[in-house]
């Protein structure tokens, strides 16, 4: 196809020079001349013309950053007003970006691929804990479906839109610079902040939690599991939930705070 379109045009441009010469006794090189060779050079030049930036256009990432960094700055707010500073912030990533940013240096845009991945990858498994309906639901249905049950707030909501916009940008084609990558993982380790201790949708057991000064492996996201009427020997006997790792964890646990 494209060097049908290289041919017609080419020919074209020739045709226009042959037929503007025996027009005039003597070929002169004037505006009309300039525009048929242009014409001309529009195959040659087209691979440099899909490149170029439409004057203003550069400044679309940079501009959805600083907006997003309102909107992260907003959820970390939110989350604290909620439990009135008593919860803190949760330690542990809700989102993982520490092999995110091994990859900023090298590809900056195979970053924001992995972040994009890590986020669905986490709202997925979110999905699948609260029993959502259909797998097959879009990741926007997802992040819908969690803020409906309250599981996420409208600001968090906001900020991971925002975010994964900016990933499937870059990740299209669009033109991104290692600085603004960078900033976009900073904000997603801003917006892991608004997620407080008990309250994380990572649904995977943190393995660090001794570092994090954490009572297990499951009390970032503790508060989102089961809690029945009365205790079971699946209950956790510090926070009451059932306990991901089930009886025989919830037993261990139990005899470390007698």
């Amino acid at each position: 196809m494209r060097i049908t379109q290289w041919h017609a045009i080419t020919a074209i441009g020739i045709a226009l020079i042959v037929i503007h010469g025996f027009w005039n006794d003597v070929f002169l090189v004037d505006y009309l001349t300039i525009i048929i060779l242009f014409i001309l050079c529009i195959p040659f030049l087209s691979r440099f013309l899909k490149r170029a930036k439409i004057p203003g256009a550069e400044f679309e990432f940079r501009e959805e950053i600083e907006s997003t960094k309102k909107v992260v700055k907003q959820s970390v707010e939110k989350s604290k007003s909620k439990t009135d500073g008593k919860i803190r912030p949760l330690p542990f990533e809700t989102f993982n970006t520490r092999t995110v940013k091994m990859l900023l240096d090298s590809d900056p845009i195979l970053a924001l691929a992995s972040l994009r991945i890590e986020i669905e990858r986490r709202l997925r498994r979110a999905m699948k804990h609260f029993k959502l309906p259909d797998q097959k639901i879009t990741l926007s249905k997802i992040i819908e479906d969690l803020m409906e049950r309250g599981i996420l707030h409208p600001e968090q909501v906001t900020a991971l839109r925002k975010i994964i916009e900016m990933c499937n940008k870059a990740i299209h084609g669009y033109d991104i610079t290692k600085d603004e990558a960078r900033e976009i993982v900073y904000l997603t380790e801003e917006l892991n902040t608004s997620f407080l201790v008990g309250y994380s949708i990572n649904f995977y057991p943190n393995e660090n939690y001794k570092e994090h000064d954490l009572a297990c492996e499951w009390e970032h996201c503790i508060e989102f599991m089961p809690l029945t009427s009365r205790r079971t020997k699946a209950s956790c006997p510090i926070f009451g939930h059932n306990c991901p790792g089930g009886a025989q964890k919830a037993s261990k646990c139990k005899i470390l705070v007698e």
